[in-house]
């Protein structure tokens, strides 16, 4: 799913407690890879598309699992996270090869009519049990696409391995989803900012963390810039044009489903009102506002030690 993935281990154990750990920890990553992955035709969840206005696709446990989730946390964030964007990745895109160009603004207004998370119908399969489920997208074009998610459900299901194995002290991260499990050799795991104007070392805050996600998404990922407008990947689905509000968002939430799902979710919305949806749901966040204000939660004040960002 084009993510590197890190496990790092922290406890003194035995090399063959290390390696059962490290492949338990990956396996749940190669099992997302192949069924989660929008990006191949023959996951289960590309079937799922490919089978959009038609009858319901059969999917396996994790993937209801996931699903039931993404849709879970599009209601817990009034749509503002929403598993049903990618029915845009056609008209939205953002190549590492190729120049991005600004879709018609009509296509994009059609196509935004299949964002629509509500839709969705998921079902248990009668006398299953095995916990598979029946997934359906009503409409043709609609489509899931779960990699604002994933990751973090990956980094909670490997976590929950590890510490399931006697493992208290670890670090895993795909991408800008981290999980920083209790101490690394006796001293505090430190989590960096990275400045969304600066080069991509370059960190303008930094926190202790402990048992939770750490989770960024900011406007310099992935984006393209044309007649000077920067366009980027992080989506306004009320429009479904690029959102405006926010530079880059951190969340910090005892899961990394939440820290992912909410990142999004604050940075449409950005200032104050981005920290205050992060706050409803127990979380805590750092918000780099469009023109460099700095938001930070009141939980957080006292931890983060830092500069401003790059203007």
């Amino acid at each position: 799913m084009h993510t590197t993935v890190t496990v790092v281990l922290a406890d003194a154990v035995d090399a063959g407690v290390q390696r059962a750990a490290f492949d338990e920890a990956f396996a749940v990553f190669t099992d997302i890879d192949a069924n989660l992955n929008e990006w191949k035709p023959d996951s289960a969840l590309g079937r799922i598309n490919a089978a959009a206005g038609k009858e319901a696709v059969r999917a396996p446990p994790d993937v209801c699992e996931v699903v039931r989730a993404a849709l879970e946390g599009a209601r817990r964030t009034r749509g503002l996270f929403d598993p049903t964007w990618a029915s845009l990745r056609e008209l939205w895109k953002f190549s590492d090869t190729e120049p991005g160009q600004v879709p018609d603004r009509e296509a994009v207004k059609q196509a935004c009519s299949n964002v629509a998370w509500k839709k969705v119908e998921v079902k248990p399969v009668p006398h299953a049990t095995d916990g598979s489920c029946l997934v359906r997208l009503p409409q043709p074009g609609m489509k899931l696409g779960l990699g604002g998610l994933v990751k973090g459900w990956g980094i909670d299901r490997a976590a929950k391995g590890l510490r399931a194995r006697g493992l208290k002290n670890f670090f895993i991260q795909a991408g800008g989803d981290l999980y920083f499990a209790g101490t690394k050799q006796g001293q505090p795991w430190t989590a960096g900012i990275r400045d969304p104007r600066g080069a991509p070392d370059q960190i303008f805050a930094k926190l202790e963390v402990k048992d939770r996600s750490f989770s960024t998404s900011g406007d310099y990922e992935h984006f393209f810039v044309a007649d000077g407008v920067r366009y980027h990947h992080i989506i306004d689905l009320r429009d479904c044009w690029p959102a405006r509000a926010s530079r880059s968002v951190t969340v910090l939430a005892r899961t990394a489903t939440d820290a992912e799902l909410l990142t999004k979710s604050a940075f449409v919305l950005g200032g104050r009102e981005g920290l205050k949806l992060v706050e409803s749901m127990g979380a805590l966040a750092v918000i780099v506002g469009s023109d460099n204000t700095v938001y930070v939660s009141k939980g957080l004040e006292q931890q983060l030690v830092g500069v401003e960002p790059t203007p």
